[in-house]
């Protein structure tokens, strides 16, 4: 049952309003507290030792290639998992992340029990870069519009967030879709962080 691995890759895009600066973006993004704390199923986390055997250089395997601005830092992590299928984890599941900040934003890798490795990364770009299809900002699948301040409606930023996950099908099927079911509400916390932040400016 375990022996069949697969790959599932997700891409999620959110719009930045006009008014908050790439700067804030990305100091937001390099606040690892803020982003673990992100997860709707955190139970809790801890920090651990610098991880020798973690890049400090991340990899280039999502898209864009990312020049890494500060050594990996790692964390022991433990989810809430109660819509995981009957005996495949228990109701709560401890992982180690390495999450390393970039020019661009962040990567992070996850290695969880039975296999499970999940790379993410989370990349401000220009939004005029996108496919013209993702520029529009409609309310699409994997398109979440939040940069609808301004006369023209569009902020000069886009957030963009892939993800790979790599384990056995079982596992991938789950996660994919717990990620999906979620990235939307991740997102929108992300994006009401930034906003808070502005007004405390």
């Amino acid at each position: 049952m375990f022996s069949l691995n697969t790959t599932a890759t997700l891409h999620h895009i959110t719009h930045i309003p006009t008014s908050i600066p790439r700067s804030r973006v990305l100091t937001c993004l390099h606040n690892h507290d803020l982003l673990i704390r992100l997860d709707p199923e955190l139970a809790h986390y801890e920090p651990l030792p610098s991880n020798p055997s973690a890049s400090d250089t991340p990899s280039t395997a999502l898209n864009a290639p990312a020049t890494s601005t500060s050594a990996t830092k790692s964390y022991r992590v433990t989810d809430h998992m109660h819509t995981l299928p009957k005996g495949l984890w228990d109701t709560t599941v401890t992982f180690e992340a390495d999450i390393t900040d970039t020019e661009d934003g962040i990567e992070w890798i996850i290695r969880a029990p039975l296999g499970l490795v999940q790379r993410t990364t989370w990349r401000v770009v220009p939004r005029a870069s996108l496919k013209e299809d993702e520029r529009r900002g409609e309310d699409r699948e994997g398109i979440l519009d939040g940069g609808k301040e301004g006369a023209d409606g569009e902020g000069e930023w886009s957030l963009v967030e892939d993800v790979e996950i790599k384990a056995n099908r079982v596992i991938v099927g789950t996660v994919r879709g717990k990620c999906e079911s979620n990235w939307r509400g991740v997102h929108g916390r992300f994006l009401g962080h930034l906003k808070e932040t502005k007004e405390g400016e």
